[in-house]
């Protein structure tokens, strides 16, 4: 078993978690946040996606450093989070997802039913299999928003699911 953790709002939080438990097999999501993130620290994640702003304060951002520490995936809303260079030496992958052009993984057409996503930057996904650049027309999930829908596809292409580029 995997553990996947997101930092996301509780409401995207479910349905995020209930479309990647749809697809992925033997993982664990768990939502973090201020409440629980001290009580994670000795849960070895194999990825984090951050979803939704990073809170500034310091102690947030020590622990979260620490729950890193082990991560192969560092999977980040960079629309969101500009600051994200103090945790990018630290992942064996980063990938970047939002509507700025300098993102791993960017909508380049959103429409109300459908998300066209362009991966820019090829990467090795789980299983040491070459994601390379292109681009998928994706069903967007109803009531959640463009980078909800992104974080999702970016976990099931990160586990080789459901996802052809």
């Amino acid at each position: 078993m995997t553990f996947l953790g997101i930092i996301s709002t509780q409401k995207d939080f479910e349905l995020i978690k209930s479309e990647i438990l749809k697809s992925i097999q033997n993982v664990e999501v768990i939502l973090i946040n201020k409440k629980n993130i001290n009580n994670l620290q000795n849960v070895r994640f194999e990825a984090l996606i951050i979803n939704d702003e990073i809170s500034k304060n310091s102690q947030f951002i020590q622990s979260l450093e620490n729950l890193c520490k082990n991560l192969k995936y560092f999977i980040i809303n960079s629309d969101k989070n500009k600051y994200i260079n103090k945790f990018n030496g630290n992942f064996l992958h980063v990938i970047t997802y939002g509507l700025n052009h300098k993102c791993t993984l960017t909508a380049s057409s959103i429409s109300e039913d459908n998300i066209i996503i362009a991966l820019q930057r090829d990467f090795l996904d789980k299983y040491g299999n070459l994601m390379e650049m292109g681009e998928i027309k994706i069903n967007k999930i109803k009531n959640l928003d463009v980078y909800g829908n992104m974080a999702i596809f970016t976990a099931k292409l990160m586990y080789n699911k459901d996802t052809k580029i």
